[in-house]
């Protein structure tokens, strides 16, 4: 069983993550589209808006309307932009919302018995691991649609995007941390501080 200890450096490191991972949903600069010189324009893309330097505002992106979904129409290519960017929208949702439910339990295990800091650690675990799940599908999605799709074309990833990945990195790493720890730090017994 992890010490107290190792739960307070836990929820540390998880407010860590769990910031990396609001900063995706709320800033648009996943993918990012700036001109040459003398004509400086920037278009960063979020997971739900789409802003511009050219016209200084944001709109809903990806939006049917604007003829967002229909670039690649007819090609050979293997994409659904409108279908892939809203599915990761939506699973960087999902994730926020498992975060929110590992603070919470991450919280409970700090400040209750013995009985459950002992066995509180899977569930925190193996919600920590559907969390980053859900961040590396979301990153891929849109990995694969920047990467498929005519509309990126001479686009780059922006700040969010590695925010994305430092997030489930680092989800990662502190479900294999952890899982170590109780594994092997006396056979999963520590005696409390």
């Amino acid at each position: 069983m992890p010490t107290r200890n190792a739960y307070i450096a836990s929820t540390a490191l998880f407010l860590l993550t769990f910031g990396f991972q609001l900063t995706t949903l709320f800033q648009p600069k996943w993918v990012q589209y700036k001109s040459p010189e003398p004509y400086y324009t920037e278009t960063n893309y979020g997971l739900f808006q789409k802003c511009s330097t050219l016209t200084d505002d944001c709109r809903r992106f990806p939006k049917s309307s604007w003829g967002d979904c229909d670039q690649d129409k007819g090609s050979n290519r293997w994409v659904n932009l409108c279908a892939e960017w809203r599915i990761a929208g939506g699973l960087d949702i999902a994730a926020a919302i498992i975060g929110l439910w590992v603070l919470a339990g991450l919280g409970t295990v700090l400040y209750t018995g013995e009985r459950w800091q002992a066995q509180g650690w899977k569930h925190i675990l193996g919600l920590i691991g559907i969390f980053a799940g859900l961040e590396i599908v979301s990153m891929a999605l849109i990995a694969h649609v920047t990467q498929s799709s005519a509309m990126f074309a001479h686009h780059h990833y922006g700040p969010t995007f590695i925010y994305s990945n430092v997030s489930w990195a680092l989800a990662a790493a502190m479900s294999i941390g952890v899982l170590l720890f109780a594994r092997y730090n006396g056979q999963g017994y520590i005696a409390l501080e």
